[in-house]
């Protein structure tokens, strides 16, 4: 019953006239969850990471989810990294490291973005991409325009104070008319007078089809929720050298080994990996 407080809903559409493709998102579920995973997180950093879990459920969304896609922002500013790590299953999680910096931007140039994505068979592609001057939603036009070669409009959203947040991911079609594309631009604009509580996955739709209606609208469902167990663990920490193993424990003191991304703690004594072989 707890998970459904952490789902947040992806809407892919077209527009009516077929000439722009959107995807929009409410994630303040997923601010819930980051907020009751990091505790050590104050809300500033926990809108950062939220902003970019939401920026990597829109981007995972063009391939229909049918990937696991990584993002990975490494900078100068507040945040030395931030980590969002999105399934086809629907499970999406994230991480953020703080750096020495108190002020300022969270992400900031020098850096770099990583894009790590893998398909059915596990065959992973890697791609990396000098940060430029901006926020996250910056980073990401910049990959999708340097790396992908599409004009696209990326606006992300988080409230530190009330955890509302969201995002509006909107690709015009090679045919799209620049009429139609000048009227975009000014839906886009102009979304900054709606409060954020009121921008619904359906609203954010209607609004940028002017209230046309769309068309082939399909829903998925994200929820917030760590993938480790302590299984998982086991298996990789078996596979190490005999070496590698003994260097791990002093004394007869278990190994206690925390998880980046939801802070659980596993005890690990030298009898769990002996039980698994050398």
């Amino acid at each position: 019953m707890a998970e459904s407080i952490h789902q947040a809903r992806v809407l892919k559409a077209l527009t009516q006239d077929r000439h722009i493709r959107l995807s929009s998102m409410d994630a303040s579920p997923l601010w819930d969850g980051v907020r009751r995973g990091h505790p050590h997180l104050d809300p500033a950093a926990c809108a950062c990471l939220t902003e970019l879990l939401t920026a990597t459920a829109l981007l995972q969304g063009r391939t229909a989810f049918a990937e696991r896609l990584q993002l990975l922002v490494k900078g100068a500013g507040r945040a030395r990294a931030v980590v969002a790590d999105c399934w086809p299953d629907g499970t999406i999680r994230g991480v953020l490291d703080l750096s020495a910096v108190e002020s300022g931007d969270w992400v900031s140039a020098p850096g770099l973005l990583q894009v790590m994505r893998s398909n059915a068979t596990g065959q992973p592609y890697i791609g990396n991409l000098a940060l430029v001057e901006g926020g996250i939603q910056v980073q990401l036009e910049h990959y999708l325009q340097s790396s992908e070669q599409i004009q696209a409009s990326l606006t992300l959203w988080c409230d530190p104070g009330t955890g509302e947040a969201g995002g509006l991911l909107v690709e015009p079609l090679p045919d799209c008319p620049p009429a139609r594309l000048a009227r975009l631009v000014q839906a886009i604009e102009s979304l900054e007078v709606v409060p954020f509580w009121e921008r619904t996955a359906e609203f954010l739709a209607n609004w940028i089809s002017q209230g046309e209606g769309t068309e082939e609208a399909t829903a998925t469902v994200l929820f917030y929720r760590c993938r480790c167990t302590r299984q998982a663990l086991l298996e990789t920490l078996r596979r190490f050298s005999l070496e590698q193993k003994a260097d791990l424990f002093k004394g007869d003191e278990p190994l206690e080994v925390r998880c980046d991304y939801c802070g659980t703690l596993y005890p690990i004594t030298r009898l769990d990996l002996i039980a698994g072989g050398a």
